[in-house]
């Protein structure tokens, strides 16, 4: 549940509030492929349930994002794509290792 909550935190701070940012920042609703234009909904549908502070909380994190030079979060989404591609057996071992990792800070 921990990996899933993880996954969901980070697609969030990149998509939510789903039209509101990709009218602001992204392409326009209109050009996003359907399969993108599903996504952002479900994934606005989801921030719309959270608790407010935690809409807060993701939303500074989107705003962090945004802050950031182009070039790191085209990084930084290249690296969520790779992750993305992993089999559920090797992103498993990469949420071990992580969480390991982040136990020791």
């Amino acid at each position: 549940m921990r990996r899933g909550a993880a996954i969901a935190v980070v697609l969030l701070a990149l998509a939510a509030p789903a039209a509101r940012a990709q009218e602001r920042h992204g392409r326009p609703w209109q050009e996003l492929s359907p399969e993108e234009q599903w996504r952002a909904w479900e994934n606005y549908q989801r921030y719309q349930q959270l608790p407010e502070e935690r809409q807060k909380m993701l939303e500074r994190r989107y705003q962090q994002f945004r802050a950031m030079p182009p070039q790191e979060r085209q990084r930084l989404r290249q690296n969520w794509d790779t992750y993305r591609g992993l089999p559920p057996r090797q992103r498993q071992e990469f949420m071990d290792k992580y969480h390991r990792w982040k136990g020791r800070k």
